[in-house]
Formats: structure tokens, sequence, C-alpha cells
């Protein structure tokens, strides 16, 4: 809730400051790559794992509901998309856009700022598992799909196993096991860090907003991002109710479902040759709508003491 609204103030803010010149597009291009891929995000990934004991916050329900919602959401996608969708070059992008979410960004920052570093261990430790199936899935939704250009398989897989995001992860959850302790200068230094990576991400998403980039498609983008943020949650959340998901594993789950398209999906998307326009639209429809929809579903769990 209160991430949502710190992306309203930020894209407001950083939109001023671009208009105003104080921002150019080449920072936010330059702290973007700081931010989500070479600093700060690995480690506030490392810094909410590192500390936690592995055993007690890895549930494995929570990882069976995920990995395996996400599993068979690809497959149906995959079935129901190509039935319903008549061009080629957009199928693709909208599986994608359908199971691919911004859960680093938005998830595992929202469950820090609602439950704390220690409580959202679990959903630090679940983004390692969910950002390479997303990449793996997206290469092959659109491999198939597109029918436009190739996706290489093997740099894909290349780029998994050397993001930072991902060895953060890992890196935290050895540092856990071994039971890994810094001085006190070096604990405050990366706490003091790893709490710059959620402001520093707003502001670039906030300053990559556009709402220039809505033009065209709109139906189709709409209809997606409503089944994505509103159909999809709708089917899995109570799944994960009855299973007696609860806390911060329940909004872990939920976040999965309902945070905004990746944006790198519109990378992937140009270099695949599918409809490049229509995954950026995604991207931005999506972030917007976001707001509105993660109110009131964590306002709902909240109502019904099932966080």
């Amino acid at each position: 809730m209160r991430s949502c609204q710190r992306f309203c103030f930020w894209r407001s803010a950083t939109s001023s400051l671009k208009h105003k010149n104080f921002v150019s597009s080449e920072f936010l291009k330059q702290t973007n790559t700081l931010t989500f891929s070479q600093f700060f995000l690995p480690f506030l990934l490392f810094n909410n794992i590192y500390k936690t004991e592995i055993t007690k916050a890895i549930d494995g329900m929570t990882f069976t509901i995920a990995v395996g919602s996400l599993l068979f959401l690809f497959a149906v996608l995959c079935i129901v998309v190509p039935r319903v969708v008549r061009e080629p070059k957009q199928r693709g992008v909208i599986i994608q856009g359908l199971f691919r979410s911004n859960y680093v960004i938005f998830g595992v920052s929202l469950v820090t700022n609602v439950f704390g570093a220690e409580e959202a261990a679990a959903a630090s430790i679940l983004s390692a598992v969910l950002v390479p199936m997303y990449n793996v899935l997206a290469v092959i939704a659109l491999t198939v799909f597109t029918g436009g250009g190739k996706v290489s398989l093997k740099k894909t897989l290349k780029s998994i196993a050397t993001n930072p995001l991902i060895i953060a992860a890992l890196l935290g959850v050895f540092a856990s096991i071994i039971k890994l302790r810094f001085p006190a200068f070096l604990e405050t230094s990366l706490r003091d860090v790893s709490r710059l990576a959620t402001p520093l991400a707003l502001i670039v998403l906030g300053g990559d907003f556009s709402f220039r980039k809505l033009k065209g498609n709109m139906r189709i983008a709409g209809v997606t991002v409503f089944i994505k943020l509103v159909v999809i949650p709708l089917v899995f959340l109570p799944i994960a109710v009855l299973a007696g998901s609860r806390g911060p594993s329940l909004l872990a789950l939920a976040l999965a479902w309902e945070t905004p398209v990746a944006v790198s999906s519109y990378i992937m998307a140009q270099q695949a040759g599918a409809d490049g326009e229509l995954a950026g639209q995604l991207v931005v429809l999506s972030a917007v709508c976001c707001i509105p929809t993660v109110f009131l579903m964590i306002f709902i769990l909240q109502s019904m003491a099932l966080l």
C-alpha cells in the first residue's frame, strides 16, 4: 500500500524534475542500471536474507504454491492465448505479460515495508526462484509463439546465472546457513545501502513512466492488464488462503501474481521480433493500474485478518 503511494509520489516528483531539466534521461538510465542490476537491489536482497534462519524462513507450502501456480498459469496461457489472439507477434507478448511480474521491486520492497526485513526473508528467497523461472518461461513463450526473431536460450541461461540479484540471494542463503556475521560498522553500512534500494527504484520507475506510451492497442492491453491484476489473483489467492498461508508468506504470494509486468519484458519482446510497442504498453498500464488494485487487495486481506 505504501509502496504504491510512493510510486505515485515519485512518478510525479521525477516527472517534474525531468520537466525542469534537473534530471536527464541519461541520469535515469544510469541510475536504473546501478539500482536494479548492479548494486542497491542486490544489497537489499542479501541483507534481507543473510540475517535470518533459513530453515525457519523457508516455507515449503509458499514455494510449492508459487512455483505450481506459475507453471499451471503458463501452461493454460500457452493453450488459450494462441486461440484468441490473432496477431502472432502479440501472442508471446501477452503470455509473458500475464505471468511475468516485477516481483523483486514491488513484491520484496512492499513485504519489507509492511512486515520488516526479517519477516520479508521468505519473500526475498522466493525471488531467487521466481526470477529465473520468469526469464526461462519468457524465452519459451516468445520463441515458440512469436515466429519472428530468435531469443537465445543459451544467452538467457547465462544471463540468469550471472544475474547480480540471483547471486545476491544465493549468497544471502549461504551466509545465513553458515551464520555469518559482519562487524558492527559493516552491518550499519550494509543496512544503510540496502535502504536506498526502494526509493531509488521508485524514482527510476517514476521517471521512466509516460502516458504517451499508452497510445494504441488500448483494448487488448486493457484486457490483458485486467486479467493479470484482477482475474489471476482472484483465482490463486483463495487457494493460498485455503492452504493456510498467512502474513508475510501470503502477501509475498499475492504480490507474485498482483505486481506490474516486469520492465525487462519489453526488451525481450523487442529482441524476439515480437510486438515491442504492446509490451511497453503493458508495462506502463500495469504500473498505473496496480496502484488501486494492490491497495484494495491489502485492505481486504487486512480486513479479513489474513495479514
